[in-house]
Order: C-alpha cells, then sequence, then structure tokens
C-alpha cells in the first residue's frame, strides 16, 4: 500500500511545530546574549562601550553560509541572521549607528545600514561625513557607515582618524558585506568606522594612512611596500598638504595588519626621510561574493 501524502493541515502542523522550536531556541539565545552582556560590562567596568565585533559576525555568516543546504537562499539567511545579530547586540547595550546622507534623494547609504545592522536599530542622519564620524566622536552615536573614500572627494573624512590613541575610532567592517537589498540611486560602498578593537576574520583587508615626502612618486611608494610583501591599492594619492608639508595617501593592503607588524617598522628603514608617518586605520572583512551566496551573474556581454 502507498503511503499516504501529507495533506495541507499536516504540513502546516509542522511548521507550527518548527515554529515553536525555532522561538525556544531564539529565547536561549536572547539570554545567553544578556549575560555576555553583563560580563563585557563588568569586564569595562561600566564604562561605555560599544560591543560589536565585526570580524566575529563576519566568521559567523561565512560558517552559516558554508553550511547551508536546503531550497531557502543563502542572500536570505545571510539578512536573516544581521538581524538576529543586530538584536543581539542591543541586547548587550545601547547601539545606535549615524549614517552618512547628504539629501534625502541620496539614499543608499541609509539603505546599507539598515540591512545590515537591522530594522530596529536606531539609525541618525547626518549631512556629511564628517558629521556622521562628528557623532561618534561625541558619543552620540556607536558607529559610523561612511562612504567609501574616493580620490575625486571633496572632504577626505579618513583624515580624522589619523591617531595613535588605541581607544580612537577605526574602520572596522564594508557594506554590504552580502547581497544587496533594495537600494535607492545608485549601488554605493560604505566604511563602519567605530571605538572598536580591529580584529583578524581569516579574510581581510586593511587600511593605513601615509605621508611622505613631495618628491615622492606613486611608483617609488608603491614598489617599497612590494619589497615588504605588502600589496598597495591607492585608494586615494596624494592628497596635503598636510601641515608638515608633506603628503597624505589611503591605502589598502591585503589581510590583516597590525599597527606593529614589523613590515612597517621595514618600510620606514626602507624610504628614510622620504615617509614621515604612517597609521593604521583599520581593517574589515572581506564581504561575501556572489559565488559563495549562490547568486547567478550575468556573463560578460550578456543581457
Amino acid at each position: 500500500m502507498a503511503e499516504a501524502q501529507p495533506t495541507l493541515d499536516d504540513l502546516r502542523r509542522q511548521i507550527d511545530e518548527i515554529d515553536v522550536t525555532l522561538q525556544e531556541l531564539i529565547v536561549r539565545r536572547a539570554e545567553v546574549v544578556t549575560q555576555v552582556g553583563a560580563l563585557k560590562n563588568r569586564l569595562t567596568g561600566g564604562q561605555r562601550a560599544v560591543h560589536m565585533r565585526p570580524a566575529r559576525e563576519a566568521i559567523i555568516l561565512r560558517k552559516l553560509v558554508d553550511r547551508h543546504r536546503g531550497p531557502l537562499s543563502k542572500a536570505t539567511l545571510v539578512r536573516m541572521w544581521c538581524e538576529l545579530m543586530s538584536a543581539s547586540l542591543r541586547l548587550e547595550g545601547s547601539f545606535s549607528v549615524a549614517v552618512y546622507m547628504p539629501s534625502p534623494a541620496v539614499g543608499g547609504y541609509w539603505d546599507l545600514a539598515r540591512d545590515y545592522f537591522g530594522g530596529m536599530t536606531h539609525l541618525v542622519v547626518r549631512e556629511s561625513a564628517r558629521q556622521a564620524l562628528g557623532a561618534v566622536f561625541d558619543g552620540e552615536a556607536s558607529v559610523a557607515v561612511l562612504p567609501m573614500p574616493q580620490s575625486t572627494d571633496e572632504d577626505h573624512w579618513w583624515r580624522l582618524l589619523l591617531s595613535r590613541d588605541a581607544k580612537a575610532p577605526r574602520i572596522v567592517a564594508r557594506l554590504p558585506f552580502g547581497a544587496r537589498g533594495s537600494e535607492r540611486g545608485a549601488p554605493v560602498e560604505a566604511l563602519v568606522v567605530g571605538p572598536i578593537l580591529p580584529e583578524a576574520s581569516g579574510f581581510d583587508r586593511s587600511l593605513i594612512a601615509v605621508e611622505t615626502a613631495a618628491e615622492l612618486s606613486r611608483s617609488a611608494l608603491a614598489a617599497a611596500f612590494k619589497a615588504e610583501t605588502l600589496e598597495p591599492s591607492f585608494r586615494v594619492f596624494g592628497v596635503g598638504p598636510a601641515e608638515t608639508g608633506g603628503y597624505l595617501h589611503l591605502i589598502e593592503i591585503p589581510g590583516f595588519l597590525a599597527p606593529d607588524d614589523n613590515r612597517l617598522a621595514r618600510l620606514a628603514r626602507r624610504l628614510g626621510p622620504a615617509l614621515q608617518q604612517v597609521w593604521v586605520l583599520g581593517c574589515y572583512a572581506e564581504p561575501l561574493t556572489d559565488e559563495q551566496l549562490g547568486l547567478a551573474t550575468k556573463p560578460k556581454g550578456g543581457r
């Protein structure tokens, strides 16, 4: 005798049972998160701190994508987990985001922030990148979502991060990390900046600022980096002159680069007086690719 096929009511009962189990697990997860937040607060002596750990979040999302199976898309799963992790972050302590939004017509940065930090996280709008970063410096926001630096920028906001203070805001994430959601206007990319200690996620890119003498060329600077096994990509070249008369450059390096990396010391010796100062501004975990997310990509020349 053929086995009876489940009815629609049978399948709906299964879904209801699964929903109950899911909710119980979410409740348990929230209870553990609350304990984590209490422990972190004790470790910081009750001082205000941003508990976000972007590198750990990236590791969680990569593992999630790697072990996923079934018809639910990986991109959807990442969005669900971003919402869950953001809710957990708010359970650990207060958390808000200052978002660069120069006009209502430029809503892409708000959309990126909402996609990653969740629908219930408090977002505040600032018309300039400096104002958004200022909200972090003033304690009005936990982190800021700022435009990806370009050579053509009129206001190079990253210069405000040139500090040796270990507690100064640092670049800690890049958006979008997963698939793009619904964005208003042309697609944009952003960096997340906050008073968070950068950590390695395993697949990272670091950003450093370099001040050099005016006569040092891009090719000479690139050659010196490569000689120390640092592969530079120039985000911004030749902003200046700085107060010392030198010029500032924003350079991206593959991998996680700590401020005490001995390659930076060797670089300084190699370039001598031509290299005036170096600052490690932070790092970000490499975003998930369309291939990792199982998203179809159009072939070149295709429609």
